[in-house]
C-alpha cells in the first residue's frame, strides 16, 4: 500500500471516474447519488489505484487478501502499527484503516539520512518479527508470490517488501508499516537483507541525487552496523550474502516474468532494474570485506 507521493510504477487498470456519472444513475430516484470522495494515494506499483476514502484506504484485492488480512488482524491485536483490515467493498477492493503520516520515499526525509533513523528501522523490523513469531496462517493460505503453506522450521511470515516506501513516519518516529501483500513464509534474513539493501543502502550511488542522500563507504558501513545492532545479534557476512542472493532472485524474476509481459516485473525489466541489480551486486562483492570486518 505505497502511499502519499508519486512513483513511475503502475500495475492495475484505471479506476472508474465517478465524476462522469449523470445525476441519479443507478438509482430509482431523480435526486443526485452521494458518492464518497476518493483521493488517489501514490508511491508504488499500484500507482494511482490505491485511494483514500475518509479514514480508510481502498486497494485492489486478490486471492491472497484473506491470508494477509488474518496476518494484519494478528499484528493489530499485538499492538503493532499495521493497518487494520475492515473487509472488502462492493468493488472488490480491500478496506484498510488509513495511517496518518508520510512514507519515506524519494527524496528521503531527514531522519532516514541519519544513523538514528537506521536504528529506528532496525528496531521496528525486530518488533515486527517478534510480533509475527506466533502467527499461524489460516488454512488454506494463499500468498501472492509463494506456495500455499505456512512457515517451516526457522521461518516466519516475512513482510516481503520492508523498504523505505512502506514505512510511515510522523516526525522522527515510525508510526506505521504498510503494503503487506508480498508477505510470505521465509527466513527472517529475507526481511533483514531487503531492509539493509534498501535503507543503508547497500548499492551504488546512482540514485543519491533522487534520494537527496550521500555517504562515503565508511559512513555506509556505520549505517549498516547500526541497523544490525538495533535489530539484534546478527552475522554481517550472512546478511551481505543474503542481499546478494536476494538481488539475484529479483533479477531472475524480472527477466523471466517481465519477459513474459507479467506486471510489475515487465515495468522493472523495461526500466533496466535487472541490470541495475547486477551493478549493485558487483559493487557489493567488491566492497564486501569492508562491511563484514
Amino acid at each position: 500500500m505505497h502511499v502519499h507521493r508519486p512513483s513511475p510504477k503502475n500495475r492495475f487498470a484505471p479506476l472508474r471516474d465517478f465524476s462522469t456519472l449523470p445525476q441519479g444513475e443507478g438509482c430509482a430516484y431523480a435526486s443526485p447519488v452521494s458518492v464518497p470522495t476518493e483521493h488517489p494515494l501514490f508511491g508504488g506499483i499500484r500507482h494511482g489505484h490505491v485511494v483514500r476514502v475518509g479514514d480508510t484506504v481502498r486497494k485492489p484485492s486478490g486471492p491472497w487478501t484473506p491470508t494477509v488480512h488474518a496476518l494484519l488482524q494478528h499484528l493489530v491485536a499485538k499492538g503493532f502499527p499495521a493497518p487494520r483490515p475492515l473487509g472488502i467493498d462492493d468493488r472488490q477492493r480491500e478496506i484498510l484503516t488509513y495511517i496518518e503520516g508520510d512514507a519515506s520515499i524519494w527524496p528521503w526525509p531527514d531522519v532516514l539520512r541519519t544513523t538514528e533513523g537506521l536504528r529506528r528501522v532496525g528496531a521496528m523490523l525486530r518488533r515486527y518479527h517478534d510480533a509475527v513469531s506466533d502467527f499461524v496462517p489460516p488454512r488454506p493460505c494463499v500468498w501472492q508470490d509463494f506456495e500455499g503453506r505456512g512457515p517451516q522450521a526457522g521461518e516466519i511470515v516475512c513482510h516481503g517488501d520492508f523498504g523505505p516506501y512502506n514505512l510511515i513516519w510522523s516526525g522522527n518516529e515510525i508510526v506505521g508499516v504498510i503494503d503487506w501483500e508480498w508477505a510470505r513464509p521465509a527466513s527472517p534474513l529475507r526481511d533483514i537483507a531487503w531492509a539493509a539493501w534498501s535503507f543503508v543502502p547497500l548499492r551504488t550511488d546512482e540514485d543519491y541525487g533522487h534520494m537527496k542522500f550521500a555517504a562515503t563507504l565508511e559512513e555506509l558501513r556505520g549505517r549498516f552496523l547500526s541497523f544490525l545492532a538495533s535489530y539484534g545479534p546478527l552475522d554481517p557476512s550472512a546478511v551481505i550474502n543474503s542481499v546478494i542472493g536476494l538481488r539475484r532472485e529479483s533479477s531472475q524474476k524480472i527477466v523471466t516474468r517481465g519477459g513474459a509481459g507479467i506486471e510489475p516485473w515487465k515495468t522493472f525489466l523495461d526500466v533496466g532494474m535487472a541490470e541495475r541489480n547486477e551493478r549493485d551486486n558487483a559493487w557489493l562483492e567488491q566492497n564486501k570485506e569492508h562491511f563484514v570486518t
